[in-house]
């Protein structure tokens, strides 16, 4: 039987742990049992498993105490309690502290089988990855995929390219509807203009020259499951309307049909373009922008998370080595210290890609000699901040340090607000307060 996925269980009364660990054992899941929470956390920190079962009431570590070092430590692995019916107060009050699910003593061999997959489902994980980041990272995280997931309204993530939007836009999914699910992907920018109608919302045959067959569209297709929209930016101003319409009343109507279809879907929309100029601009419609943007998700640059390289070097590191029959590569502290000062334009696809290269080249320890050139060589631009000058007012010379941060970092907006010290949202309210324009 192929297996699932890893479990640990802790439950100190052992016909319990051993009954769980056969249930879950014959159902294809990998599982370890450990008898207390101190024990449960050292097998935990070494064999790293997607899903936790913890009993609420414990000798020298319960539950709640484990609950805490899984919302320290491992804030993406899935916490279920297991807890006696007298208890189910305090069960209920640690999920609101983030635990998954819980339990009730005894257990129904069925009930635990369909919360550990509800469980192992909602793990972060998409395309084979798992999300990796510093604890407070991943905290943030969970909590704005759990909000966005918990309701039917349009999501929108923002970032730059190789930030994992789309790792995020499956997360999503996969807390928002069943396993079964259908997840659709449409890439906006690679389908020519005049074929991204069709490709959203389906033809009839005989709509168009070479529409022989009828064809079902991406909102079809994805009806009762989420509908992924990435890099929205770069939907044809023309093609905008229909999507607003379909996104409103969720109805399709396909090229050459005569009647609209209803659809259930999740939207989920990305781009690593900024939609608020662009609808300044009159490249994008103002009325889908708000449409699409009901609830937000921004994901940092890799050089904001430069606290998160060590730990996904480790994570991509330990995965080719899997895949490549390869030992562990290590890296050093001094490669580790020039990956942190690195800027990362291609961000966590950029890192992902090169230390690739560097386990097919063979290397077991990756030194600071062994990274390529621009990384040795291409340190984190600084950007000096000036200071006001005598005599302007406050709003002049607020206006001024932004103009002057600005331009010295070539209106990149996420460095000049680093300069300034002030977050990216709060240096764009400053530049539509004062008008300022490039």
């Amino acid at each position: 039987m192929r297996e699932k996925g890893k479990i640990l269980v802790i439950e100190d009364e052992e016909r319990m742990r051993r009954l769980l660990e056969l249930v879950l054992a014959d159902a294809g899941y990998q599982v370890q049992g450990a008898a207390d929470g101190q024990s449960g956390i050292g097998i935990w920190h070494r064999w790293r498993p997607d899903v936790v079962v913890s009993d609420l009431k414990m000798p020298r570590m319960d539950g709640l105490e484990v609950l805490r070092f899984r919302n320290r430590e491992f804030p993406g692995v899935p916490l279920v309690l297991l807890t006696a019916f007298g208890t189910v107060d305090t069960a209920v009050a640690a999920m609101k502290e983030g635990a998954f699910d819980y339990l009730t003593k005894p257990v129904d061999n069925n009930r635990v089988l369909e919360v550990v997959a509800r469980a192992m489902s909602r793990c972060c994980r998409a395309a084979g990855h798992a999300m990796v980041g510093s604890p407070s990272f991943l905290r943030q995280l969970e909590r704005e995929i759990a909000l966005v997931a918990g309701t039917d309204s349009a999501v929108l993530v923002t970032g730059a390219s190789g930030t994992g939007k789309e790792l995020v836009a499956r997360a999503i999914h996969h807390q928002y509807g069943s396993p079964e699910a259908p997840f659709v992907r449409v890439n906006c920018p690679a389908i020519p203009g005049d074929l991204l109608e069709s490709e959203l919302f389906g033809h009839r045959r005989g709509a168009f020259t070479g529409a022989v067959d009828h064809r079902p569209g991406s909102f079809v297709l994805a009806d009762g499951g989420t509908l992924f929209l990435d890099e929205i930016g770069d939907l044809p101003l023309a093609l905008q309307p229909k999507l607003l319409h379909a996104v409103e009343e969720k109805t399709v109507l396909a090229v050459g049909a005569a009647r609209p279809r209803k659809v259930q879907v999740k939207i989920v929309s990305a781009t690593n373009r900024d939609l608020e100029a662009m609808v300044g601009e009159g490249r994008f419609r103002e009325d889908l922008f708000h449409r699409l943007n009901i609830l937000h998700i921004r994901l940092p640059p890799l050089r904001e998370r430069a606290e998160d390289i060590a730990r996904l070097a480790d994570h991509f590191l330990a995965g080719f080595a899997a895949r490549y029959g390869r030992p562990v590569a290590v890296l050093d502290s001094g490669a580790l210290a020039q990956m942190q000062e690195y800027e990362w334009p291609g961000n966590i696809r950029e890192l992902r890609n090169v230390l690739e290269r560097l386990v097919l080249e063979g290397h077991e320890t990756i030194a600071a000699h062994c990274l390529p050139d621009r990384i040795r060589t291409g340190k984190r631009q600084k950007v000096s901040c000036p200071g006001p000058e005598a005599g302007m007012d406050l709003a002049a010379q607020e206006r001024a340090l932004i103009m002057d941060a600005l331009e010295k970092s070539d209106w990149n907006q996420s460095r000049a607000a680093r300069c300034l010290g002030i977050s990216r949202n709060t240096l764009r309210y400053r530049i539509r307060k004062h008008g300022i324009r490039r």
